[in-house]
């Protein structure tokens, strides 16, 4: 195989904003610049470097990638578990790769549950692993552009609607902005609905002063 591709995603735990999956593809020649610039996990990277880092990653790698908004979740939620969907873009990306060997960040818990899953979306020639990204450059690489585009991605709703901090449900100002009723109106559009964050905000009490 001339080439080798990594897959990764970026925001699939929170409960605003996309979810974005990435698909890095690069020459074997390629390798050894390739390992020394995408030798970490985009989140053990600052902003600055993860950015700096994805430029020079470009001048050899080629990146394709998705974006599912939380609109889109929201309805496919409705017929499919989060790991069916992020099998089934994954499968999508795999297809658009003509000739290479293929390594995937695992998001199911067993080897043989996302094998089925993805044959079932079409695609059986693929590897994945469970923290591909800390051990395969090719996937690293998948992983900082992934989470570039979520990052900017939360930039522009942001500045379409309020600060809401990363959107993740470990953030204090997320739930604080979930639970403001003006803030709240703003997100509707980029809220995952489906999450079991929101239902345990709603169980409590939705808005502040309620």
């Amino acid at each position: 195989m001339l080439y080798i591709a990594g897959i990764d995603e970026a925001g699939r735990g929170p409960v605003i904003g996309p979810l974005v999956i990435c698909c890095a593809t690069c020459r074997r020649d390629d390798e050894k610049l390739l390992k020394k610039l995408a030798s970490k996990d985009s989140k053990a990277l600052s902003p600055k470097a993860r950015e700096e880092k994805y430029q020079e990653l470009r001048k050899f790698c080629t990146f394709r990638w998705l974006e599912i908004s939380a609109t889109d979740l929201n309805s496919l939620m409705n017929e499919y578990s989060l790991n069916d969907i992020e099998a089934k873009f994954m499968a999508e990306l795999i297809k658009k790769i003509q000739d290479g060997d293929v390594m995937i960040d695992m998001p199911d818990r067993y080897s043989w549950t996302f094998r089925k899953r993805m044959e079932k979306f079409g695609v059986t020639k693929f590897e994945a692993e469970h923290k591909a990204d800390e051990t395969y450059p090719i996937v690293a690489a998948a992983s900082i552009c992934a989470k570039i585009i979520r990052d900017s991605k939360i930039e522009e709703i942001k500045k379409a609607t309020c600060d809401f901090g990363s959107g993740y449900p470990s953030d204090p100002k997320t739930i604080s902005a979930l639970r403001n009723k003006e803030k709240y109106a703003l997100l509707v559009p980029f809220i995952r609905l489906k999450w079991k964050t929101l239902d345990n905000i709603k169980q409590t009490k939705l808005f502040d002063g309620e």
